[in-house]
């Protein structure tokens, strides 16, 4: 695999520490809380303030998952080639027979030989998108989630970041080394995209013998993002999205729309307005 050197560039450990400050211009709905001035011109991650987010976090059991399989997920923090804190995630490969084309964490199944959660999603990531283990300072896990195979799948949140001791540099994920059997691409998703106007959708889906409809959060893509990626008008859309319209949804956008409004605290909504 190559090195990371080839696929950084041009910033400095800064952009990485944890000394987040209040904005006074900040226009992001409910306001500006300490983890999201990352959001803003110049902003940074505040990895030990996530870090405690995360160990704060209440421990969910999930009683109907399997017991004899489990998975985990890595939710990589990095910067994109513009230093802006941005989330990376990947696009599934045309030929898989599910989920195919769709945005997603790296992840999978957790193997006999893996000590926990973290080292599955260590593991994964570098079969997956060439990220060796060492490039990864984990943060901590989020709760588990029920993927539809009714297996308990952990979000393991980790910062993308030192390079031989030559500190954080934007990441350019163009020059991953991808395992072409599993992933099409992986691109880095800004976070001042996530949290602007207009991002977050809501979308209405039945569920079995459930008497009340459940409202799934989607995260969408601006119609440029969208081109650069292969595949991905063809993937399956969230029920009633508009035809094309391409979308991070299903179990990464539960996720990722957890990493926002539960540890960042960001002020999105936490449900559909007008729901309980």
């Amino acid at each position: 695999m190559a090195g990371l050197g080839g696929l950084m560039h041009g910033a400095t450990r800064s952009a990485f520490q944890a000394n987040p400050l209040r904005s006074k211009s900040c226009t992001l709905p409910g306001g500006c809380s300490a983890l999201c001035t990352a959001s803003h011109p110049g902003g940074q991650w505040p990895t030990d303030l996530i870090g405690q987010r995360l160990r704060e976090l209440p421990r969910q059991r999930l009683k109907t998952a399997a017991k004899d399989k489990s998975a985990a997920v890595l939710v990589p923090l990095c910067l994109d080639a513009l230093a802006r804190p941005s989330v990376l995630l990947c696009v599934r490969a045309a030929h898989l027979r599910a989920h195919a084309g769709e945005i997603c964490f790296p992840g999978g199944r957790a193997d006999p030989g893996d000590a926990d959660a973290a080292a599955t999603a260590l593991r994964e990531a570098q079969e997956e998108l060439g990220l060796e283990p060492a490039w990864v300072t984990i943060l901590g896990e989020m709760s588990p989630v029920l993927s539809s195979g009714r297996m308990a799948v952990t979000p393991v949140v980790g910062a993308v970041d030192v390079i031989g001791g030559a500190g954080l540099e934007p990441l350019d994920a163009s020059r991953l080394v991808l395992n072409s059997s599993e992933v099409a691409a992986a691109f880095a998703l800004p976070l001042e995209h996530l949290l602007a106007p207009g991002t977050l959708t809501w979308h209405e889906l039945h569920i079995g013998r459930e008497s009340m409809p459940r409202y799934i959060p989607a995260f969408r893509l601006t119609a440029e993002q969208a081109s650069a990626l292969p595949y991905t008008a063809g993937q399956a859309r969230p029920p009633g999205s508009p035809e094309g319209e391409v979308s991070v949804w299903g179990m990464t956008g539960f996720v990722l729309h957890s990493l926002l409004s539960e540890v960042l605290q960001s002020g999105i909504a936490r449900s559909k307005p007008g729901t309980t």
